[in-house]
């Protein structure tokens, strides 16, 4: 069976438009959260969000390309977090930097658990995420520290992948784990052992 194309047919250019994409992903989140995955469909989607179906698709090419655009705005919210503490505070040690991207990781998950559970438990495989020129920042605020690692831009790569794999799993298993602080600790130490294996 082919993949389901996963990218947006177009991009909104007039407020209007912007404003109709935003209901849609909007809708499509509120689906996922109240009924789940299987109950997803382009109808409910267009219903819920008060648009034409015609209308979602001409953004969209199917119910997957909406889900995986709930996807990438949380991961850009994220990232845009993270890029924004990276600007305004300074770190004096690694622990702190790692600490704090730790830190948000939490707090963003914690923010919505039920929409995080659909979108880690309940959905179709999504593509791999690549390198993204915005994560520059937090590759220059790890070089700024002496680590152990052979390869900083593997390490980073390592670093998200973990915290999100830890993170993304406590979402479904422990939730109440998000907010109790011994999990973030804990990830911290292993981050920090990885980085400071010597």
């Amino acid at each position: 069976m082919p993949r389901a194309k996963l990218s947006p047919r177009k991009t909104p250019t007039q407020e209007r438009s912007r404003a109709t994409v935003d209901a849609l992903v909007q809708a499509t989140a509120d689906i996922l959260v109240r009924d789940g995955y299987a109950k997803l469909t382009t109808n409910r989607i267009a219903e819920r969000a008060g648009v034409n179906v015609a209308s979602l698709y001409q953004f969209f090419p199917s119910k997957e390309s909406l889900v995986a655009e709930v996807a990438r705005r949380h991961a850009k919210e994220q990232r845009a977090a993270a890029r924004e503490v990276l600007a305004t505070r300074r770190f004096d040690t690694l622990e702190d930097l790692i600490r704090t991207l730790v830190a948000l990781g939490f707090a963003a998950h914690a923010v919505d658990p039920k929409l995080h559970h659909a979108l880690t438990e309940e959905l179709p495989s999504r593509p791999p995420r690549k390198w993204d020129p915005e994560d520059a920042p937090m590759l220059e605020a790890l070089r700024r520290f002496r680590t152990d690692v052979p390869d900083p831009e593997l390490a980073l790569w390592l670093i998200d992948t973990v915290s999100h794999a830890v993170i993304h799993r406590a979402v479904v298993e422990r939730p109440e784990s998000l907010t109790q602080g011994l999990l973030q600790e804990e990830l911290v130490t292993l981050l920090l052992r990885y980085l400071k294996r010597k």
